[in-house]
């Protein structure tokens, strides 16, 4: 399945470079919690890809889809607040990041603070983290007001973007439904087809190689 998810990469001409970072990331937690408690090598493995498969399909939704777009799905089945509030979370956690970012920056130019004088380096970074709690207040707030002089009425409105290869998205599902249809029926009789369980490695390399040929033929 990874390297499925590899294919799908590629063939979507995500950024490669960083949905490896961000599909890499939780693979640390998974080696620790795979270290204290797999049996042998082969189980901690398993741990550790199926980590790393989950974080792979979670990222190549997020860097092939508009936000929006993503937390237009949560708001059908959670309640109208729950979901712009999420979305409003995301925004703001990254607009924050980046303030405290030149905060921190800002900090030691001016105050000329080093690792060498922490109790200097704190009282900057608590006056830091004040002038940034400050700015999230103001920031909520100005935020509503733009939404309310936007008709803002109790739910944020996604329109649905369509399709541009509807082929492409039929051929999508496609794999998706064969690929889960593949796991249910060795989920449910895995020691019948254990024997043919080498087939599945070379058929998902085939797509990653298909997938390589069409970026770069395109």
């Amino acid at each position: 399945m990874l390297i499925v998810l590899a294919a799908v990469a590629v063939w979507g001409r995500v950024e490669l470079r960083l949905a490896a970072v961000l599909a890499g990331y939780p693979a640390f937690f998974a080696l620790v919690f795979a270290l204290a408690s797999a049996p042998d090598s082969l189980i901690g493995a398993a741990i550790v890809l199926k980590a790393v498969t989950a974080a792979l399909a979670a990222v190549l939704v997020v860097l092939s889809t508009p936000y929006p777009q993503v937390f237009a799905q949560v708001q059908r089945v959670t309640p109208g607040i729950v979901g712009d509030a999420l979305l409003m979370t995301y925004r703001a956690t990254f607009v924050l990041l980046g303030k405290f970012s030149n905060l921190v920056r800002a900090v030691r130019l001016r105050a000329g603070i080093s690792r060498h004088e922490p109790v200097r380096a704190a009282r900057a970074g608590a006056a830091a983290m004040g002038g940034l709690l400050l700015y999230a207040i103001d920031l909520s707030q100005r935020d509503y007001d733009v939404m309310r002089l936007r008709g803002y009425s109790g739910r944020l409105k996604v329109r649905p973007m369509r399709s541009r290869d509807r082929s492409a998205d039929a051929l999508l599902i496609a794999g998706a439904a064969c690929a889960l249809a593949i796991a249910i029926v060795w989920r449910v009789d895995y020691s019948a087809l254990n024997p043919y369980s080498w087939i599945v490695p070379p058929a998902a390399l085939v797509c990653l190689g298909l997938a390589a040929l069409s970026r770069r033929n395109s």
